[in-house]
């Protein structure tokens, strides 16, 4: 399992507020991308006896990526370490690749997984210099940022990083979990 740091935070604003102080920050929208996952779990978990983050633990994501020019289906299973503060102390993810994703969920099906939720990103990538984050725009609802682990740095570092930009983020938690807002909001 590939081992990675990243760190997720809440936007307070617009998109298109966000947008226009990226902008005149002098950052470029790199690429824009949507994410489709389909969320599966197995069917002998009764969803309201573990807790939220257990029950996400025992997912598996079918995943479709649908960039301008192709198509990327996947298995993805991420997997997470929490601090008893909420914090990431480790995460990484596992994945394969596949042809078609009704085709895997058909097969998760006859496994005994069920759909538990669907969660849908609109990816822009915005790059300055060496500075690189993802806005996501997640079930037309919530508005993230995302800041991945491109040089080695340690979560101090991205925060710091982050927090330099002075954007329109929460500041109380920067590990978001969008699977978990998305589960309390079926729930």
């Amino acid at each position: 399992m590939k081992l990675e740091q990243e760190i997720t935070v809440l936007v307070t604003s617009t998109y298109q507020e966000l947008h226009e102080q990226l902008k005149k920050k002098n950052f470029i929208i790199q690429e824009e991308y949507d994410v489709n996952d389909i969320y599966m779990i197995p069917t002998s978990i009764e969803v309201n006896s573990i807790s939220r983050s257990e029950l996400l633990q025992n997912c598996v994501i079918i995943r479709t990526v649908q960039e301008k020019t192709k198509t990327l289906n996947m298995l993805l299973y991420k997997y997470k370490e929490y601090a008893s503060n909420g914090d990431i102390l480790k995460q990484g993810k596992v994945k394969c690749h596949i042809k078609d994703t009704t085709e895997a969920k058909l097969f998760m099906e006859a496994v005994r997984y069920k759909k538990l939720l669907d969660i849908n990103d609109h990816c822009i990538v915005y790059k300055k210099d060496n500075i690189e984050i993802c806005v996501q725009l997640v079930n037309q609802k919530y508005i993230f940022i995302e800041l991945e682990d491109k040089e080695n740095a340690d979560i101090t570092m991205m925060k710091k990083v982050l927090n330099g930009l002075d954007l329109p983020i929460k500041k109380d938690n920067y590990f978001v979990k969008k699977a978990l807002l998305i589960l309390d909001d079926l729930l």
